[in-house]
């Protein structure tokens, strides 16, 4: 390894010199980036986890080395062997830890291709596979030359410096100095101007108008005649909400009743706008249409893009025979990730904002003369939307019941009820009371009965689903997996998670990270795909009898639904 001053005249020669302990730990967390994850990833993700695992290793196992290094010296350590045996460490070790390299990559191929399987999806192509390993050396090489590169120059530095300050302080300076300059460029320049980029693409998006798309011709929703809300200022997101609303006669076909045209009021977030004027604005629209009159108002909390979930508001609209209204409102027209990083308050200021304006005025209602009020949200929606309540107490004093989809396991009201989950309930799908008011399911026939399939007690009103896929990375995805195992990877698998999959340090971390962006791909009732299972969690939760028989309602739901966002 380098020393810690080398000169300039020795420095191009040492560029490439690599640490032995560095490589071996790069190479074990390499293998370790490999293993199988809740979904299966593209070349490119694989090549991405791979680089950075591999150079954390690197790292580390450079940091080890120095750490040992120094205690040999400390304790005036030296182990020495005979020249056989030195020869025969020389050969033997790179062989078999070429042949663990090649056997375990095998392994995880493999399992990878046995979380395809699980989910129905093709596995990587060995083409793929070597794209990745590409992409992974390159990536890794590139961080191991910037940190090269920063290491130099605290050395010229320090040495700069020591001309005039004792030695000890100039090497503190000089790492202080790179180490600020460093933290500066990536965060004011590359982190910034990247979100600046993509925060400028996203605007561009949420300008355009949906291809195939024309302005709503019924005044009950937003962007029609006599509304409130012009048409192009709804954003994209919103352009697709209020022109997927299904007709009278669509509904009338799945039930076979005379059914109504349910209302849906939205509100674009422009640039002049605040949350509580888009707030607002929603609630003009509501007064305008009429939809406290209606049998259930849903308040629906958008994602960061602004957009809504199609399957859970057709399902309101369908079980109530149209005889329904719902409000959402955009926020920001990020996608989710960008919001949840660059700005996770604004999403549970509206989740906050526009139920406590649309509460106001229904509280005033007669009792016998109010509709039932519904909460909802999917993923970030669902995180913003818990906002509006201090806790699952004052979410079954407030609302009527509601479905959470997909909703972030750091979500506060999530977390604690799933902290105060029975013991032996797992936490990919806790039992709260015995299903007396909250059901966690994984799948649609879970509302009758628990994960192992134990039946509840009596469902009381308000009631309240989660539905959440053990498979699903958005609900699993948490920072502090970085440094700590979860309980849903300490518990037995969930039925669509490969057995293979395991905590391990920083890389699982990375892993569902990567995951979230394909979790549409796998179908419906699996990642982040939610569909007709959220039609009978609906119907339970507006009183429906939970294991009815729902077919016509989802099949007329299949014919009208926006699918993704």
């Amino acid at each position: 390894m380098p020393t810690l001053t080398p000169s300039s005249r020795a420095w191009p020669a040492r560029w490439w010199q690599l640490s032995g302990t560095g490589l071996f730990f790069a190479a074990g967390y390499f293998l370790i980036s490999m293993s199988p994850s809740l979904l299966p990833r593209t070349w490119y993700y694989q090549g991405v986890i791979s680089g950075l695992s591999a150079a954390a290793g690197y790292g580390l196992g450079v940091l080890v080395a120095w750490i040992v290094r120094g205690l040999a010296r400390l304790i005036d350590l030296r182990i020495s062997v005979s020249p056989e045996t030195g020869h025969f460490l020389r050969v033997a070790l790179p062989v078999l830890s070429g042949v663990a390299v090649v056997a375990l990559t095998f392994s995880n191929v493999r399992s990878q291709g046995r979380t395809a399987e699980f989910l129905g999806l093709p596995p990587l192509r060995p083409v793929d596979w070597i794209g990745a390993i590409a992409l992974a050396v390159g990536l890794s090489a590139l961080l191991l030359a910037i940190a090269r590169g920063l290491r130099r120059a605290t050395h010229r530095l320090a040495e700069a410096a020591g001309q005039v300050l004792p030695r000890t302080l100039a090497s503190i300076i000089a790492v202080v100095v790179v180490a600020t300059a460093t933290l500066w460029v990536s965060d004011s320049v590359l982190f910034h101007r990247g979100m600046q980029a993509m925060a400028a693409m996203a605007a561009q998006v949420n300008a355009k108008q949906p291809i195939g798309r024309t302005a709503p011709t019924s005044p009950l929703i937003s962007g029609g005649p006599g509304s409130l809300e012009s048409y192009a200022s709804l954003g994209y997101q919103g352009q697709m909400f209020v022109t997927s609303a299904p007709s009278a006669e669509q509904i009338g076909e799945a039930t076979g009743r005379t059914a109504l045209e349910p209302i849906r009021v939205y509100a674009g977030r422009g640039e002049e706008r605040t949350i509580d004027q888009v707030a607002d604005a929603v609630l003009a629209e509501l007064h305008r249409t009429n939809a406290f009159d209606r049998s259930v108002l849903a308040v629906i909390t958008t994602t960061g893009t602004g957009w809504v979930d199609d399957w859970s508001v057709q399902a309101i609209e369908y079980l109530t025979n149209g005889d329904s209204a719902t409000a959402a409102m955009q926020y920001s027209y990020l996608p989710s990730a960008m919001a949840l990083i660059t700005d996770r308050e604004s999403t549970r200021e509206a989740g906050r904002v526009l139920f406590d304006r649309i509460h106001a005025v229904w509280s005033r209602l007669p009792e016998d003369a109010r509709p039932k009020l519904v909460v909802g949200g999917e993923s970030l929606g669902s995180y913003g939307g818990h906002a509006a309540f201090a806790d699952a107490d004052d979410m079954l004093r407030r609302a009527d019941g509601g479905v959470w989809v997909g909703t972030p396991s750091f979500t506060e009201i999530h977390a604690e009820l799933t902290a105060a989950r029975t013991p032996g309930s797992p936490q990919i799908a806790p039992v709260i009371e015995d299903g007396r008011h909250f059901r966690f399911v994984t799948s649609a026939d879970e509302l009758t009965h628990d994960y192992y399939g134990r039946d509840y007690g009596e469902w009381a009103f308000p009631r309240y689903v989660y539905a959440q896929h053990p498979s699903d990375p958005v609900v699993w995805w948490d920072p502090a997996i970085l440094g700590a195992e979860p309980d849903w990877l300490r518990e037995p698998r969930g039925r669509d998670v490969n057995p293979d999959v395991t905590w391990i340090p920083f890389v699982t971390f990375w892993q569902l990270t990567t995951d979230m962006a394909v979790g549409h791909d796998p179908a419906d009732g699996f990642g982040h795909r939610y569909g007709p299972e959220l039609i009978p969690a609906w119907g339970a939760v507006l009183g429906g009898v939970p294991g009815q028989d729902y077919r016509r309602i989802i099949a007329g739901v299949e014919k009208t639904v926006y699918r993704t966002e």
